[in-house]
């Protein structure tokens, strides 16, 4: 397996209000995701991508492209790695909600140029 190359860009939030992290203005020719970590502590954490935002973390009409329930683990402290990097078309955001406040999302990536 080849090494992945952690992003140049960087951001760990705990986002109890819905977050953005890239504005999909910004994302002139695209962005990859290199390495993510969820960890979810009690609740629900997602990171969704799209040209505009979700309405927060119960909006299914925008896709979430990584996330982590710990109260589907019976309440445990989950935490989740990105398994590969991802690809964000341009002109597309990214936005990270929570339902609890012990919950954290940290991610890099670079832009595309």
């Amino acid at each position: 397996m080849d090494a992945v190359k952690i992003g140049y860009n960087f951001r760990t939030v705990n986002p109890t209000a819905l977050t953005q992290i890239v504005d999909p203005a910004a994302n002139i020719n695209g962005v990859v995701i290199r390495t993510g970590a969820i960890v979810s502590s009690t609740g629900t954490l997602n990171l969704w991508s799209g040209q505009t935002a979700p309405t927060g973390i119960g909006d299914r009409t925008k896709p979430a492209i990584f996330g982590a329930n710990g109260s589907a683990a019976g309440g445990a402290n989950e935490q989740v790695l990105l398994p590969y990097p991802l690809f964000i078309p341009a002109g597309y955001g990214l936005w990270a909600h929570s339902n609890v406040a012990g919950a954290a999302l940290s991610l890099t990536w670079d832009f595309l140029s």
